[in-house]
């Protein structure tokens, strides 16, 4: 038996507060207190390692990523996000270059901007097929703008057939937008129907290598130890499950598949409730499925109660688009709770909520079954009435502290007006209500630099800073204990995993942040710089700075 023995100062997020020294056994926590749980401890089987001064927390819970879409779609995919790239002369430069380096995927040459790439280029407008036509006319060629919108050359259109999704075709990740000008021509921009696109796939081996150092470098040496991944199929499960279990992949990861493009419905019901780990890993397990009650706020596919300003609809009146229904949420809803299953429910819009609370509502017994997520809600609040009712159903909403600055604070007010100056992650509010949300980072391709850092995202609840680096509603801001809550054991709550890890208690599987400083004493200015020292999962090192 291999007893490891940490000393430092121990944020441990339970009842206990703080401790200094945590005993670990084979992987578990024995013990948390002062010196005197580790007094007697001697031995060729004890290892000691004092931190200090230095801070440790539990490991960081990220209860929703998608791994797998940043890791694939950046092997082969030309990086064109603001501040490297500024202008759309900048992002064809970046895309030819990437052309002449031989960047293409099985004959698709593909890039990747920001959220709301089309109000962070100088323009103020996203690329048009014509302009990505200057890079080819043979070769198709898409440029993904964050995780719902793309903007497609001539060829990749032609590819696309994106005329059946005019035709009334469903999306992906939402209600299907294809672009057109004044005479029906499309004008390159779609949205919600990135995996709808004939673009090759990678190859197992470079899957696997793409998964692995994506992780390691985007997530574990920032000290996430566990992740909720929103998985596109069940192969990528699959490919999960073999890099957990060989320990290719260091952390724990828990999955959601994405409906219906993953599988159907009733198929992926049954798949996910008879999903055993291959390898038969602690590590790695199948929580639910993910579907879309209505699209992003960059494609101006959230559903909202507010309309729309008018200079970014389609049409007067516009309030986004809604995917499922109340009637349609309820059967899903009972699908799932009689299969024992965790239903995650993307709803940007206050519009799309109201559907998932009345469709819980209609179904009863909100306390009985697996917590229903609503991801993204709290990113901007309705009104406060909605706390009562978020309370009322049970709901876990899971926010992102990163969206404040990537585009909420300043480019939502712009897309609803005044009313959205209100409300924009209301953290305090929330918690003052008895509402208690988890904070993830919902990275795809073309996340923000700094988006995958947990270290960040506490920074974000704390100070507010918008993209145009303005302080946005000051009175919601949190303190450094509060955000590590959010971001430790609240997300293993959201996972269905809290007795699991998210603190450091006895009986909870050893994963474990070593910092490199002690950024409490004034974290608005230490955070940026505090970096990840150690990273402990089952009490084995498995970062090291």
């Amino acid at each position: 038996m291999t007893t490891l023995v940490l000393t430092g100062r121990i944020m441990c997020v339970s009842a206990q507060g703080e401790a200094s020294t945590v005993v670990v056994r084979d992987g578990v926590i024995d013990a948390v207190g002062g010196p005197e749980v580790a007094a007697g401890l001697h031995g060729a089987d004890v290892r000691r390692v004092d931190h200090g001064s230095a801070l440790v927390v539990p490991g960081f819970v990220d209860p929703h990523v998608h791994l797998g879409h940043v890791a694939t779609g950046s092997r082969y995919g030309v990086d064109c996000r603001v501040p490297g790239i500024q202008t759309i002369a900048d992002v064809l430069d970046a895309l030819r270059d990437g052309l002449t380096e031989g960047n293409a995927l099985g004959g698709w040459l593909r890039g990747y901007g920001n959220l709301f790439f089309d109000q962070k280029l100088a323009e103020r407008r996203l690329p048009t097929r014509d302009e990505l036509d200057r890079v080819s006319r043979t070769l198709p060629i898409q440029l993904q703008c964050g995780g719902h919108t793309s903007v497609l050359n001539s060829r990749a259109l032609e590819l696309a057939r994106v005329e059946r999704f005019l035709g009334g075709a469903a999306g992906g990740w939402g209600a299907p937008v294809v672009e057109v000008d004044e005479d029906g021509r499309p004008t390159g921009v779609v949205a919600e129907i990135d995996a709808m696109l004939p673009v090759p796939e990678l190859s197992e081996e470079e899957q696997h290598a793409a998964v692995r150092t994506t992780y390691s470098e985007e997530l574990l040496r920032f000290g996430v130890t566990t992740i909720g991944e929103m998985a596109e199929s069940t192969a990528e499960v699959e490919m999960l499950d073999a890099l957990v279990s060989l320990r290719e992949l260091a952390g724990r990861v828990t999955a959601y598949l994405i409906v219906p493009s993953g599988l159907p419905l009733g198929e992926a019901v049954r798949w996910a409730s008879g999903y055993r780990s291959a390898a038969g890993s602690s590590r790695m397990r199948v929580a639910g499925l993910k579907m879309f009650a209505d699209g992003g706020y960059s494609s101006r596919n959230a559903a909202t109660r507010t309309a729309y300003v008018e200079d970014h609809a389609p049409h007067r009146h516009y309030r986004g688009r809604l995917n499922l229904t109340e009637a349609q949420l309820h059967d899903v809803l009972t699908l799932v709770r009689d299969a024992d299953l965790q239903l995650a429910v993307h709803g940007n819009g206050a519009r799309a909520q109201d559907e998932v609370l009345a469709a819980i509502e209609h179904a009863g017994n909100p306390f009985g079954h697996r917590r229903v997520r609503i991801e993204h809600a709290g990113n901007i609040l309705g009104c406060i009435e909605d706390l009562d009712r978020w309370r009322r159903t049970n709901v876990i909403p899971v926010l992102q502290p990163h969206f404040l600055r990537n585009f909420v604070a300043d480019f939502v007010p712009m897309l609803l007006g005044d009313v959205a100056l209100h409300g924009r992650l209301p953290l305090r509010t929330m918690l003052d209500n008895g509402v208690v949300p988890a904070a993830s980072s919902d990275i795809a391709l073309g996340y923000e630099v700094g988006q995958s850092n947990p270290l960040l995202s506490i920074l974000e609840c704390l100070e507010r800073r918008s993209y145009y680096d303005r302080i946005v509603e000051p009175q919601e801001a949190i303190t450094f204990a509060e955000a590590l809550r959010l971001h430790t054991i609240e997300g293993a709550r959201a996972l269905g995993i809290d007795d699991l890890v998210g603190s450091v208690e006895p009986g909870k599987r050893a994963d474990l942040v070593v910092l490199d400083r002690d950024p409490t004493t004034d974290p608005i200015r230490m955070l940026r710089e505090t970096a990840v020292a150690e990273v402990y999962v089952d009490g084995d090192l498995v970062h090291s700075a």
